[in-house]
Formats: structure tokens, sequence, C-alpha cells
């Protein structure tokens, strides 16, 4: 599901609203000030990377995690600047993607990129060797009733959806332009409308909380793994408001979910 990757992403990385700057350097003075050795402010999961610069368009990023020492690699990559200043362009024969320069100080720098509508803020400070910043690690708290098998307790199903003049609109399998189901309006034994995803091998899912706001659809989901290896996935036991929205084109419908106080929305399609 489009959660279940956001979850996973936002649990490591620092989200900001990207900062833009004013004035933005030259490309060849960035150039200058970008090459050497730039240490990585440690991530809530370990992440603490090492990107080494070099003058010939070269960088090494040494793959360090503090929660996890013994997990470490090397990858080469091409870089350049835009011409304005404000991005590099990393690229290696594996993947491309592009970083936005949000602050560049010749002890420290910043940088972002958008992932999926979020941005991503990452914090550097320039060393004189390879090696991680893990003495600034704070290893997270874990909450041990998270990370346990689900209670019935945990999150109490009620997926039926009160009457609406309109219902018929949101009934079907709702699809995203992978084709991969979301979610799903169907009618139970009795007839009535409800809310229903399947499970999958790995994720089961339940809902509660169903009212309507005008012709939205407002709900909560949760979902949760019978399967020990997961329970300290940050899907696990997650749960999440969401709204399905009418769209004015017949057999398409707005699905919002939210994380934190962001927003995310998709439109999605009725399955034939």
């Amino acid at each position: 599901m489009l959660f279940v990757s956001l979850a996973g992403l936002l649990l490591g990385a620092c989200s900001n609203q990207a900062v833009q700057q004013e004035q933005a350097p030259s490309a060849t003075e960035n150039d200058q000030r970008l090459v050497g050795i730039w240490a990585m402010l440690p991530l809530r999961n370990g992440i603490a990377n090492v990107a080494e610069y070099r003058a010939d368009g070269k960088v090494l990023l040494h793959s360090f995690n503090c929660a996890e020492p013994d997990k470490r690699g090397i990858e080469e990559s091409d870089y350049r600047f835009s011409e304005d200043g404000r991005s590099i362009h990393v690229s290696s024969p594996q993947r491309a993607f592009d970083l936005q320069v949000l602050d560049l100080q010749p002890n420290s720098m910043r940088l972002g990129m958008q992932v999926a509508g979020f941005d991503l803020n990452f914090s550097y400070l320039k060393r004189n060797e390879v090696a991680p910043l893990c003495a600034l690690y704070v290893e997270p708290q874990v909450d041990e009733s998270k990370q346990s098998a689900f209670k019935a307790s945990d999150f109490v199903a009620a997926p039926v959806i009160p009457a609406h003049a309109d219902i018929e609109r949101y009934m079907g399998r709702w699809v995203d332009e992978n084709g991969e189901v979301q979610v799903e309006v169907i009618r139970d034994s009795s007839g009535r409308p409800k809310l229903h995803h399947a499970s999958d091998k790995n994720w089961h899912y339940l809902f509660n909380g169903v009212n309507w706001q005008g012709d939205e659809l407002h709900y909560q989901s949760f979902a949760y793994s019978d399967q020990p290896r997961l329970f300290s996935h940050s899907y696990h036991k997650s749960q999440h408001r969401s709204i399905l929205s009418p769209q004015a084109e017949t057999g398409k419908i707005r699905y919002s979910f939210f994380i934190g106080q962001k927003r995310f929305d998709y439109i999605l399609m009725r399955a034939r």
C-alpha cells in the first residue's frame, strides 16, 4: 500500500518544509566549498552516512548505521551542481537523484530531497576523516506494547458505513495507478456497505470511526502483522486518518491519508 512505503521512509529521515536560499552561490563557489568529507548527523534509525566529495566530480558514499555498526559499504557516483548552484545531481549506473542545497557553509551543510511530496532534510558536518558521528546518536525509546502481537483491545474494528444517498458511487475495489488495491467498499452478509482490505502475506487491515462529513467518507485505518519478524516495522500497529472524496469523473475517487500533520492525496480508479 502507499502508506507502507511512506511510513518506512519517514521513520528514518527528518521531515521539514524546505527552506529556499535567498541568493544561492554559483556552482563554482559551491564546488570549492563542497569538496571534502561530510558526515551526516545520525537519523532516528541510526543511519549516519559519510559523503566524500572529490574535486574530480566523484562522490564516495560510505554507509554507516550507528544502530547496526557491522553494516558498512561504499558506493561511488558522479555529481555536478546545477547552473544556479541550488541543487546537486548525483548519478551512478544504479540510480540518479537530485539533492537541494538548503545551506552550505565552510564546516556545515544541509541538503534536502523530496519523496512522494514529502520534504526530507539531512544535516552534515565537515570532517578530516571518514568516520560516522555516532557519538551524537540517541537511540529512540522503544514502545514495547507496539512491538508485540496484536490484541483485540489494540483496535476495535467497526467497518460498517452509515447510510448515505450516494453510497453507490463509493462501492467497488479502488486501485492506484499501478493497479494495487488501496481500499474496497463492499457489502456484508446483511447487505450493509463496509470498508474492506484483504489481508496479504504480511499485513492485516482494520477500520473504524467511519463517518460522513458531507459527501466525504472519513475513517481510521489500522494495520498489523502476525509475523514476529515484522513487529518492529513502523507499519505494525500503525493507525492513520483517511478520507475518500468523490470526483467529478465517474469511476474515480480521491484517497487521502495523514502521516503526522502531513496530508497525502491520490486519485484512485474503480477496478473492473
